[in-house]
């Protein structure tokens, strides 16, 4: 079976999608002893050639045949993809990030759909994001799709109930998994990597884009609240990239009773983030909305007590080890962040809590799901096959048959 892997979304700053781009290819690659009937074709922006070659063995063929510029990423997506797969004659082509090439060729397609927060939150997303062109293809990319893989069941109610046409026996939760680096042995390296971010107190820490969905502001605010009643004694570490729509989050962080406690060290190198995690006091993370949710469950597996909203994939992965508050309740948020820094044996409880929860996502069953996929997707197409020459009059035009004769004559045409 030949498996081509689409990668050319991933960025050089690595976000929870980036993570998982590249988690996914290693993993495949770990349980390589399990998919001896396998080949690999991963397809890369030529900028990260040398970050996936120096992850991925020789028997995973990589070919940098785009330009990290989202216009070239689009050309390679729709044209270029669909060649390949014509070329390298793969049986499945996975598009890990939303969008599926329009003209598929004969390959079978699995897709990744990490959320739907583009349609649910579009005031929260860029004007591209939230456009109806990308609306339109991400609602086609999922009806069409042999298979659609999200990271949790709340992603995969949101697809039925959202987009006109889906199928939920096509619909797959696989989610995603912790790296190993992230454990409480992590704490070792706390002090140095504080040290070289000029953090000198403790502190409470929320990581990850700083943007309209986040809900930082309402972090800030709770903060402010606790500082100024003299109940807190933590500064505040806002870390990772600033995105769009931050002019709020700047501005608060000026006030005069925190501007000199709240820190925003920028991005934080995969290297860094263990360490800066397992030495917090605290993790809060009080997000709208997440597909999946990796900061506050890496911060759990360093052993790190956690608040997040009860909303999304956030409650159904962290309910039982969090500490849980609805968004945008700012009263809440301040109460619970007040209660478990002043009780060291909640902060204890929920830390162990925190452990087991995180432990329970794996990246190499998640590759080895991801595995499943494929193969049931050579499968259906073997019997398929085998139906069309035995009685062609009677192939299937529903299921995994539909658009057999389209994809047919789009491979002529191309």
């Amino acid at each position: 079976m030949n498996i081509g892997i689409d990668l050319t979304a991933l960025m050089p700053h690595h976000t929870g999608i980036d993570r998982f781009l590249v988690n996914t290819v290693r993993h495949l690659a770990l349980i390589q002893p399990e998919a001896l009937d396998c080949r690999f074709t991963v397809f890369a922006n030529r900028e990260d050639l040398a970050l996936l070659r120096g992850v991925l063995p020789r028997s995973f063929a990589v070919h940098g045949l785009c330009l990290r510029p989202r216009i070239f990423r689009l050309f390679f997506q729709q044209v270029i993809l669909p060649l390949a797969a014509i070329v390298l004659r793969l049986d499945v082509v996975h598009s890990p990030s939303f969008i599926i090439p329009v003209f598929r060729a004969r390959a079978r397609h699995v897709l990744t759909v990490h959320d739907l927060t583009t349609i649910t939150l579009p005031d929260v997303h860029i004007p591209l994001r939230r456009s109806k062109a990308f609306g339109l293809a991400l609602g086609r990319s999922i009806r069409k799709a042999d298979l659609v893989c999200v990271p949790s069941r709340f992603v995969k109610d949101d697809i039925v109930r959202r987009i006109p046409g889906s199928h939920s026996d096509r619909i797959r939760v696989i989610p995603h998994g912790i790296e190993e680096q992230f454990t409480p042995a992590a704490i070792d390296r706390a002090p140095d990597v504080a040290k070289r971010l000029g953090l000198n107190a403790p502190y409470i820490l929320y990581l990850g884009n700083i943007d309209p969905r986040k809900n930082v502001d309402v972090l800030i605010r709770s903060y402010q609240e606790l500082v100024v009643r003299g109940k807190i004694e933590e500064h505040l570490v806002l870390a990772g990239p600033l995105g769009w729509g931050v002019d709020e989050v700047l501005r608060l962080a000026k006030a005069d009773a925190i501007v000199d406690r709240v820190h925003f060290p920028g991005y934080i190198p995969d290297a860094d983030m263990p360490a800066l995690m397992a030495g917090a006091r605290l993790f809060v993370f009080p997000s709208q909305a997440e597909g999946f949710g990796f900061p506050p469950l890496e911060a759990m597996a360093c052993g790190v007590p956690v608040i997040a909203t009860d909303t999304s994939a956030l409650a159904e992965n962290l309910t039982g080890a969090a500490e849980m508050v609805p968004p945008n309740d700012q009263d809440a948020l301040t109460d619970r962040i007040r209660r478990v820094l002043g009780d060291r044996r909640l902060a204890e409880e929920m830390a162990a809590n925190g452990i087991e929860c995180a432990s329970r996502f794996r990246w190499d069953a998640n590759a080895r799901s991801l595995l499943d996929c494929y193969r049931e997707l050579r499968e259906n197409d073997q019997i398929d096959a085998g139906a069309a020459r035995e009685e062609p009059s009677l192939v299937p035009t529903g299921g995994f048959a539909r658009g057999r004769d389209s994809q047919e004559k789009a491979k002529d045409s191309l």
